[in-house]
């Protein structure tokens, strides 16, 4: 499962053989999803001849939102809120409240509009009302939050019901449990990919959810599918271990393999594990298991830092390079391996046979590699 998953395992069955970054920022996005999906859609190139005052000034509003003209973009938004376009508001809301346009910051503009779209259900500016309210900017309460997202859920909307469903799981409140459930599969079985995980976590490690292991790994299972790398390990690992179901080794490996290929760095050491020792559909290739444990190990996966420093320390897979393998073993302590009985053993046996002077200098370069994180 997401939070209990564990290599040991399969760290014990190799070890039968054994010795005798800054985290990633997401760029900032131009407009609210909802506005950035309608934007896509209008970029036709389509006159706005024709259309209404209201409907054409919020199209180039939108046209110029994705140039980049904020301060264009503003004067339009807030013509076609004022004809009662609640997009317009929202957009209008979106760039006061961030400063996008010269007008520089202006939060009580920016809350009146967003009010104003959100008395019209508009998705985006309730979900945005909602964050405003949890840190009281604007003059909001904490309690509108879930005012604000119950009131996007309820008009329909999809990415509010998710959104809502993970605020309830949030609060923690047992009585609220069947209806935070009830809105992250609403929003699951709409075809929300990003809400798959998220129900599959609320259905089987949930404290209040039913642990239904069976349907939570189904739900896994479809996240990695659609494109989650950590969905496709958990997945994998319960179909591997019998969990929520009968066991399917195969299944289990292919969505493991799956995770690796996505980029997941937890699934690039369970892949690596699987190559060294051989697993059903997948024949035993050192090579392959040092080349995926490398990959894992420069992501910062503690487990695979340690797989990497056995492949170093044993030539299996790799060339032999005991400084390299010592290296990985103090960088797999400072990623959360550090009480691990048998990465310690290996560390121990590679400091033994390295000189006090090299063993400074290793020490401080993984230190200075770590992730703070």
């Amino acid at each position: 499962m997401r939070s209990l998953f564990t290599l040991a395992g399969l760290i014990t069955a190799l070890s039968a053989g054994a010795l005798a970054q800054e985290p990633a920022v997401e760029p900032a996005v131009d407009l609210p999803p909802g506005l950035a999906a309608e934007a896509e859609r209008d970029a036709t190139g389509d006159a706005v001849e024709g259309r209404t005052i209201t409907d054409a000034a919020m199209a180039r509003a939108l046209g110029a939102a994705v140039l980049g003209d904020w301060d264009l973009a503003l004067v339009h938004a807030e013509r076609a809120a004022a004809g009662g376009e609640a997009r317009g508001a929202t957009m209008a809301g979106h760039i006061l409240l961030n400063g996008l346009s010269s007008r520089g910051v202006d939060e009580d503009a920016a809350i009146r509009w967003l009010r104003r779209a959100g008395e019209q259900n508009e998705p985006d500016a309730l979900v945005i009302l909602s964050r405003l309210a949890t840190t009281e900017r604007g003059g909001l309460s904490p309690f509108q939050a879930r005012e604000f997202l119950a009131q996007a859920a309820e008009a329909g909307d999809i990415r509010g019901a998710h959104e809502y469903g993970l605020f309830l799981m949030a609060e923690g409140d047992p009585g609220a449990a069947p209806q935070a459930l009830d809105w992250l599969r609403l929003a699951a079985e709409a075809g929300r990919t990003e809400a798959f995980a998220d129900y599959a976590e609320a259905l089987g490690d949930w404290v209040h959810g039913p642990q239904d292991l069976a349907s939570a790994r189904d739900w896994y299972a479809r996240a990695g599918e659609a494109g989650d790398g950590l969905s496709a390990l958990i997945a994998g690992s319960m179909y591997l271990d019998g969990e929520g179901g009968e066991a399917d080794p195969r299944r289990g490996v292919a969505l493991i393999r799956m995770g690796a290929e996505l980029g997941e760095p937890a699934a690039m050491g369970s892949l690596a594990l699987l190559l060294f020792n051989g697993a059903p559909g997948l024949a035993a290739d050192p090579v392959r298991a040092a080349g995926w444990a490398q990959q894992g190990a420069e992501a910062g996966d503690g487990e695979s830092q340690f797989l990497y420093a056995y492949a170093l320390a044993t030539g299996d897979g790799t060339g032999q390079n005991l400084e390299q393998a010592y290296y990985w073993t103090r960088r797999a302590a400072a990623e959360g391996l550090g009480e691990d009985s048998q990465r310690a053993q290996l560390e121990g046996a590679l400091a033994r046979a390295l000189p006090g002077a090299t063993r400074d200098r290793l020490n401080a370069e993984a230190a200075a590699a770590a992730s703070p994180f």
